[in-house]
């Protein structure tokens, strides 16, 4: 029998499952994964991080940025992100040395995400959308004319706290270059664990990026960081679930690792982290 009309007749076998597509979303680390330990170089850290296997490496704000880059392409370690804080209400809204590092990142690859604040407006006031579809409009225009990238992240207490409100201004915003995240820890503190699955889903279609760590579960919103910023691998929520609906749904963005305030040294909680990732990826 010919090889095509064999392979054919298998596809049309009841029961023939076509092989799903792998699930291997690149993983990064966020900076705050050396907060505690000050004592660690940039370079150490780009370092361990590669040799770890990690794909990539947040960075926070702009603070010595020529030299992390540098020490970022000596590792060949990629910048995933950059965390930027954005207040709308104010005449000068980010950093004024934005304008000039985007330049420098200019078709890297490179995602900003911005963490966006109001003085004017309480966590998701729709009021301030208007403001804010101004300012990250405009933004996201410079950024798009360099190849760069916008990924709205909702943090608990911030004017954008919760991922409805970074889907509501993806949609608003309109632009091909902005997109919504969904915050794993953020979202088990501010917002309805129950609905949890549900919300997501209906982000999807407009993340840009996600990010993970290991939580207990239970009544999330009153539980403490140290509880719901764990290792990966640690804690008593299903973060498995959480890839599996991302896999389920062709979810095709990075995901990042979450490590505000663990104690302990780095290189064993991101050696646990990773190997537990590696685990999951396999299970996928």
């Amino acid at each position: 029998m010919r090889p095509l009309i064999l392979s054919i007749l298998i596809l049309l076998a009841p029961g023939f499952k076509a092989r799903s597509q792998a699930f291997s979303p690149d993983f990064f680390c966020f900076e705050d994964a050396f907060l505690l330990s000050p004592g660690i170089s940039f370079e150490s850290q780009a370092g361990l991080l590669k040799d770890l296997g990690f794909n990539g490496m947040e960075m926070e704000g702009l603070d010595n940025a020529d030299e992390k880059l540098r020490m970022l392409d000596k590792s060949g370690l990629k910048l995933a992100m950059v965390y930027v804080q954005i207040d709308i209400d104010k005449q000068q809204p980010y950093d004024p040395r934005l304008d000039e590092f985007i330049k420098k990142i200019s078709n890297r690859g490179v995602t900003l995400w911005l963490h966006v604040h109001s003085d004017r407006y309480g966590p998701s006031d729709m009021a301030g959308d208007e403001a804010c579809a101004a300012v990250i409009g405009r933004l996201a225009d410079y950024a798009g004319s360099y190849g760069v990238n916008i990924a709205l992240y909702p943090h608990t207490g911030f004017w954008l706290e919760k991922v409805g409100d970074s889907v509501r201004m993806t949609k608003k915003i309109g632009k091909r270059n902005v997109g919504a995240v969904f915050n794993l820890c953020h979202y088990l503190k501010a917002d309805e664990r129950q609905a949890l699955e549900i919300k997501l889903k209906e982000a999807i279609p407009y993340l840009a990026a996600v990010s993970i760590n290991g939580a207990d579960d239970g009544a999330t919103s009153e539980m403490d960081w140290s509880r719901l910023i764990q290792p990966l691998g640690s804690g008593t929520f299903n973060v498995l679930n959480i890839l599996l609906i991302l896999k389920r749904s062709n979810f095709k963005g990075p995901v990042g690792l979450q490590c505000y305030d663990i104690k302990g040294d780095p290189s064993e909680f991101l050696k646990q982290s990773i190997t537990t990732w590696q685990g999951w990826l396999r299970t996928l």
